[in-house]
């Protein structure tokens, strides 16, 4: 499993779902097709892509987005913002007022976490074994390699490590309280 594989997968199940709000299933579908390697490199690189997005701006983005936003919040909104595709991804990372131009965007997809494990737990038809699905995780990890190519095509926005408050963000994303604030 390869990034590019990783998000050919996410396109097709969104398209195949008719958007990202009906796509856990058929994204759980096509990745209980695969062989357990590729399944656990699928989350893997999920995985890395929500910990390459943690970013403060972009956690402002989310807060103004939802009206507020937690850590778990955060995660869901990560999450739906991979669902989206690489393009949008990436543009968000690159500058969050992108996403400014999707004024009915939800901005959670708590689901998508778990979508591996229950790819998993179709693939054997059990329920719930976490631990095994760990243990698959451990044996075929991202090599360094691997993580260092998927961060390299990663623009991130300059400022988006800055603090902020929410008093700053009519200034910091203007589009953004435009359209949702």
């Amino acid at each position: 499993m390869k990034k590019q594989q990783f998000w050919a997968i996410i396109d097709e199940a969104r398209k195949h779902a008719g958007g990202w709000e009906e796509m856990a299933e058929p994204l759980i579908d096509s990745l209980a097709g695969l062989e357990v390697p590729d399944i656990v490199k699928w989350e893997q690189i999920f995985r890395e892509y929500q910990n390459l997005s943690y970013k403060k701006k972009l956690w402002a983005a989310a807060y103004v987005i939802n009206g507020g936003c937690s850590d778990d919040g955060f995660d869901y909104f990560r999450a739906w913002l991979i669902a989206q595709g690489k393009d949008a991804f990436m543009a968000a990372l690159e500058d969050p007022e992108t996403l400014a131009d999707d004024d009915a965007c939800e901005g959670e997809f708590e689901e998508l976490l778990g979508v591996a494990y229950e790819a998993y737990f179709k693939k054997f038809d059990i329920e719930d074994d976490y631990d095994h699905f760990d243990e698959e995780m451990a044996k075929h990890p991202l090599s360094d390699k691997e993580k260092a190519e998927i961060a390299a095509e990663i623009k991130y926005a300059d400022d988006m490590e800055n603090d902020w408050d929410e008093d700053d963000l009519k200034e910091w994303l203007p589009k953004l309280c435009e359209v949702f604030g």
